[in-house]
């Protein structure tokens, strides 16, 4: 008797707390429908370089995911809620990968190169996509995020043309 008397003083209490915890707006605030984006890079037919960087800016609001490319050019954005991203219009770029400067750089403890010119030649030479691609006003990327499952395969290209995205 006395347990049945519990369960019905705490039971409504329980709910209320469960649907306060449950159903409210995410850490990002956002509380609409989401979409998780995965996708493969190429340019000119060729899986992007293993540890190159794409990321989704939202175009309104300041939703930002990125993840990194595999070797066979997929990814598979991260975003800090794992609800997945907010849906809706966002601008793409890409990143160089993190052993990138390294590499142009040399061996630590080489000659100190002082030719700023002969570096930037270097630099521009060995990307692994044209510098057009690291920034959101110039890579010409964009994406509709959907609610659900997303896939954003982009074809890149060398030339000047601008990349387009195919399903």
């Amino acid at each position: 008797m006395v347990q049945t008397d519990l369960m019905r003083a705490i039971g409504p209490l329980l709910i209320s707390v469960t649907l306060v915890v449950g159903c409210g707006p995410a850490v990002d605030g956002y509380s609409g429908p989401r979409g998780n984006v995965a996708g493969r890079l190429t340019i000119d037919g060729a899986a992007l370089r293993n540890g190159c960087q794409v990321v989704f800016m939202a175009a309104r609001g300041s939703f930002i995911a990125s993840g990194a490319v595999a070797e066979d050019g997929r990814y598979t954005l991260l975003y800090r809620v794992s609800q997945g991203l907010p849906v809706g219009d966002y601008v793409v770029q890409l990143g160089l990968p993190s052993d990138y400067a390294a590499s142009i750089a040399g061996p630590s403890g080489g000659p100190q190169v002082t030719d700023v010119s002969a570096i930037t030649k270097a630099w521009k030479a060995g990307m692994p996509f044209p510098e057009r691609y690291l920034a959101t006003s110039t890579s010409g990327l964009n994406f509709t995020v959907q609610p659900g499952t997303n896939t954003a395969d982009f074809e890149l290209t060398k030339s000047d043309q601008v990349g387009k995205i195919g399903k």
